[in-house]
């Protein structure tokens, strides 16, 4: 993914801008929580109208979508508690990048360990699962996004 992209390949740059005001920003995240669900979803437990393939049976599975509806939003709730925590925590500008899987990757990085993003994430999780505040679903939710960015730093080096 090249930088200042979302999850679904589209500029995502103005997520990572300063300066917004709280309605801005509310939207910012909720935007944000809503694609990193479907990211971190496996296409079968997503909502009907979120799947990339379509389906002449959509009609016969109402009822589960509607199952899968509640625990999307769930998702969705628990993926926007994850970065507000994560704003209030850090800088701004670096929250976003790990949130948006954009990390920075000079040059001169060889492997992993070098990144400093990589370093600031792993440090920042550890931080917050020593925290008794951390419950189990934003450390999970955490542990995924690590992996993702990792993988996106992988990709640049």
């Amino acid at each position: 993914m090249a930088k200042d992209q979302n999850l679904h390949g589209k500029q995502f740059s103005s997520l990572q801008e300063g300066g917004l005001d709280s309605a801005d920003r509310d939207t910012k995240v909720a935007i944000a929580a809503h694609r990193l669900a479907i990211f971190f979803t496996e296409e079968a437990d997503l909502p009907a109208r979120f799947r990339k393939s379509s389906s002449s049976a959509k009609s016969k599975i109402v009822k589960k979508d509607s199952e899968l509806e509640r625990r999307f939003k769930e998702d969705v709730k628990l993926w926007k508690q994850l970065i507000e925590t994560m704003l209030a925590k850090i800088s701004n500008p670096q929250a976003w990048r790990f949130v948006t899987l954009s990390p920075e990757v000079d040059a001169t990085v060889q492997k992993l360990s070098d990144c400093k993003d990589f370093s600031d994430f792993v440090d920042y999780l550890i931080l917050r699962r020593d925290k008794e505040q951390c419950n189990e679903d934003e450390l999970g939710g955490l542990a995924m996004l690590s992996v993702a960015f990792q993988r996106e730093i992988e990709k640049r080096i």
